[in-house]
């Protein structure tokens, strides 16, 4: 198999750990990029094109040539059976619109096939808050002009500036289901799902899966993945380093990925601030996702509720 895989890595689904420690380790694959910890492209055409496809708003100008003339010459020159571009940034609360990228994405590339990474929702959004939201980062919501964003949130203070707007955001990239729909409509019968609970679960499974999409050895594959894991969850020494950063206006990104400094390490020995995700929080993701859960475990023939995720068959137990 050969061509061009686009991964829509959705956030928090182990992204970083196939985009450092998988993608560009396999034979016959063609790593385009994102790389970690660079966040670089291969060609800095490539990457130029993907923030205009992921970001431009569409009266500035068409953005499809100058993406799919770059992954035409990325193509040609990188001598690999297959072709990867990953990012989490495709369906992401700061991309422009979700669907408007994937459009984007089919008139580029028509023939791609994509690979599409998901995660219990409940996770995902505890993992994020974890992240980002406590920081008051990635908030992309409505707010009142005279409102003020503190720097440090609680669970509940954060899921109100989430919750403002149902149809956008980090809400609109909980809906796996709305998206694998667009996706699939655009690059029928070349769309993969594969859940990230594999990867811990049945490793073998997720990565005979993974290896069959590229085109690559799934043994390797395994290999790869065999110890892999990046963007751990921070301690509370590191949760406290993270708020004096963000009150003293410095970006707390180093806090994201591993690192072998002494302070690093001094900051990571302390205790997990892995909280507990709030009931409300909870019941809202339950109640809003559990259909769309089901009808992607039919569809692609997916165990997902024993892995966690909502489906129609908990709520009418819960009710």
């Amino acid at each position: 198999m050969s061509g061009v895989v686009l991964h829509i890595g959705l956030p928090k689904t182990a992204t970083t750990t196939l985009q450092k420690s998988v993608f560009p380790k396999l034979s016959g694959v063609c790593y385009a990029g994102k790389h970690i910890p660079g966040y670089g492209y291969t060609s800095v055409e490539l990457g130029r094109a993907m923030h205009a496809l992921m970001r431009a708003d569409s009266v500035l100008g068409d953005v499809v040539p100058a993406f799919a003339e770059a992954v035409s010459e990325v193509s040609a020159t990188c001598g690999a059976s297959t072709l990867v571009i990953s990012s989490e940034s495709l369906a992401h609360p700061s991309a422009r619109d979700i669907g408007l990228v994937a459009t984007r994405l089919a008139a580029a590339v028509p023939q791609a096939r994509i690979l599409i990474s998901i995660r219990a929702q409940t996770d995902l959004v505890r993992s994020w808050y974890r992240s980002h939201g406590r920081f008051a980062q990635y908030m992309f919501t409505h707010k009142r002009e005279s409102e003020r964003i503190r720097s440090s949130l609680s669970q509940r203070e954060w899921w109100d500036f989430v919750s403002r707007d149902p149809d956008a955001g980090l809400l609109a990239m909980l809906d796996f289901d709305a998206i694998v729909e667009c996706y699939a409509r655009l690059f029928p019968n070349r769309v993969t799902v594969l859940p990230m609970e594999w990867m811990r679960v049945d490793p073998s499974r997720f990565a005979r899966s993974l290896a069959g999409l590229l085109g690559a050895d799934p043994a390797a594959c395994e290999q790869a993945l065999e110890g892999a894991h990046e963007n751990r969850g921070l301690s509370k020494r590191e949760v406290c380093a993270a708020r004096v950063c963000s009150m003293l206006g410095v970006s707390a990104d180093f806090l994201e990925h591993r690192s072998q400094g002494v302070i690093r390490r001094w900051l990571a020995a302390g205790g997990a601030a892995d909280e507990k995700l709030a009931p409300v929080i909870g019941e809202f993701i339950r109640t809003r996702y559990a259909k769309g859960n089901s009808r992607l475990s039919s569809r692609f023939g997916l165990d997902l509720s024993s892995w966690g995720y909502a489906t129609s068959d908990d709520v009418l137990l819960g009710d």
